[in-house]
């Protein structure tokens, strides 16, 4: 199977594209025959139609370009295109600029509650499928030897709605907030909390989440309705606690840090079910069986 991966962030090791090529890097079946750093250089997909591509897939990356191709002058390759961010507008718009402007096969979208923002485009039900994020177990897991330094924090960027968490939460615990940490570095600073603390951007289901649980850490999150938590974790006081306001949230972090066994159990729980169900090479499964092609071993 020739697949050719089209992204901007070749570099930057922890973005989708660069999860998807470690996946696809392991498959003695799949050939990668790109990874452009500027796809809007046709020139190397036209050469690399000579190797008979079957899949081009455009993973959101920090710097979008649209394929600059007909229907067709592909020959049979796929092309895919899965979005990443639209819950946000200014991200949004340039996405949508792309998947108007060229008609991809197949659009994928990580945010469910955003599937009519992809049919507003000129795309029908059967062209589009939910396709959430995911983690990389190679990056994040569990390091046992690391000392738990600090009883809750995140990793992330901050923004107004988790300050006002996290000085709501240092009054009764030693918080920790990571910024402009990467990858394995991100891993190293997720394994150093008691609870991983999350809070999402637009009701928006984020990367971080399966990191922090597939570090064994217990995650806690803000309730997220109608964009697909239930469809990922079904009953998710199982896998994680999850808090609706101020009250619920400081309630809930207080009873996860006095309870360790409690924090084992959900670390353990979560960090299975993410394994099983909620790394790249599930996502990437996902796409090639939505198209119709051999999964990955």
């Amino acid at each position: 199977m020739n697949i050719a991966l089209v992204y901007n962030d070749v570099s930057r090791y922890w973005t989708v594209g660069s999860y998807l090529k470690r996946v696809l890097a392991d498959q003695d079946h799949v050939n990668i025959c790109a990874h452009c750093r500027i796809p809007e250089d046709t020139g190397i997909l036209e050469e690399q139609n000579g190797l008979d591509l079957d899949l081009i897939l455009i993973p959101d990356s920090s710097v979008h370009y649209k394929l600059h191709h007909h229907q067709g002058k592909l020959g049979k390759a796929k092309t895919v295109f899965w979005i990443s961010d639209l819950h946000r507008p200014d991200w949004a718009k340039w996405r949508l600029q792309m998947i108007r402007e060229f008609k991809y096969d197949h659009i994928f979208y990580a945010q469910k509650n955003f599937k009519q923002m992809i049919l507003d485009c000129g795309y029908e039900e059967y062209d589009t499928t939910w396709l959430p994020h995911a983690v990389d177990p190679s990056v994040f897991f569990p390091m046992l030897h690391i000392t738990k330094r600090y009883d809750i924090g995140f990793v992330g960027y901050m923004n107004e709605k988790r300050e006002k968490a996290i000085n709501t939460l240092q009054e009764y615990m030693r918080f920790k907030h990571f910024h402009s940490v990467w990858a394995w570095t991100a891993n190293r600073c997720i394994n150093e909390l008691k609870i991983g603390f999350n809070i999402s951007v637009e009701s928006d289901i984020n990367m971080r989440m399966f990191e922090t649980m597939a570090c064994g850490i217990p995650l806690l999150t803000n309730k997220i309705e109608d964009n697909g938590m239930e469809d990922l974790f079904g009953d998710k006081e199982e896998y994680m606690l999850t808090y609706a306001d101020v009250r619920d949230m400081k309630e809930r972090a207080v009873r996860l840090i006095a309870n360790p066994s409690l924090r084992e159990h959900l670390g353990q729980k979560g960090k299975e079910h993410v394994l099983k169900n909620h790394t790249y090479k599930n996502r990437m499964n996902t796409i090639l069986a939505t198209l119709r092609m051999d999964v990955l071993k």
